[in-house]
């Protein structure tokens, strides 16, 4: 991913509307903390797309993109559950503002993703662990919701580069299947399983979202998920306990 892209994205007017209405959020969960991050995070995309009027679906969006938002919603909504029961509530966060930086940087359009990573921006700070904000798994169901639909609208140019934006889900749900299997007592490692969010990102959007056939883009994907989740899980538990905020 080209760093003067990143630069470019600040001056766009979507990126500006969803940090304008992401600040608001922040501000919100800030105060009102039992909300969560998770669900400030979906009512602030929603708004966000909304208010830039692109809350509507792409006449080439696929008939299955709104059965598969709803089935990756649900099956991260479970994973999110799972994991914050092994992991600091904030690393599952930061998990989460990784997939949104890799939604954005592979869908062809990114006319919606830019607004998602507006919110995501402004309400980055309020994940610092000494500020306790709760993340809530709660609200993964909305935010994963928002972010499906952003996925198929943006990415139904190229059917392999929505495979591999909706497969970044693939590493949560892994571990949190994985994570059945740990000890009494063991925890996973927060910085590993962003690391490990950090290279299926990476694997999903820039090796898997670039193909031309999407069957080659869903085992990427697969395999990806298998090796960084498993592995997470299995290979590199840590010693810490999770926050209680949750």
């Amino acid at each position: 991913m080209n760093p003067l892209t990143l630069l470019e994205l600040l001056g766009q007017p979507e990126f500006q509307t969803g940090l304008a209405v992401g600040a608001l959020a922040l501000v919100a969960v800030l105060i009102v903390r039992k909300a969560g991050w998770l669900l400030a995070w979906g009512i602030g995309a929603i708004a966000a797309l909304a208010w830039g009027g692109l809350l509507r679906w792409s006449e080439a969006t696929p008939e299955w993109g709104l059965p598969v938002i709803v089935l990756t919603a649900v099956a991260a909504a479970v994973a999110f559950r799972v994991l914050m029961r092994h992991v600091p509530a904030w690393s599952a966060g930061l998990v989460f503002a990784l997939w949104v930086l890799g939604v954005w940087g592979t869908v062809p359009d990114t006319e919606r993703a830019a607004v998602v990573m507006g919110v995501t921006a402004a309400m980055l700070p309020a994940l610092w662990p000494g500020l306790r904000v709760r993340v809530g798994w709660e609200g993964a169901a909305v935010a994963i919701g928002a972010l499906g639909f952003v996925t198929v609208t943006d990415g139904a140019a190229r059917t392999a580069s929505m495979i591999g934006a909706l497969g970044m889900v693939g590493m949560p749900v892994v571990a949190a299947i994985a994570s059945r299997w740990l000890r009494r007592g063991q925890q996973l490692s927060a910085w590993w399983l962003v690391a490990a969010q950090v290279v299926h990102v990476i694997v999903s959007g820039r090796v898997a979202g670039q193909m031309s056939e999407p069957e080659g883009a869903l085992i990427v994907v697969v395999l990806s998920a298998l090796v960084t989740g498993a592995g997470l899980a299995w290979g590199v538990p840590g010693r810490h306990a999770p926050s209680s905020r949750r």
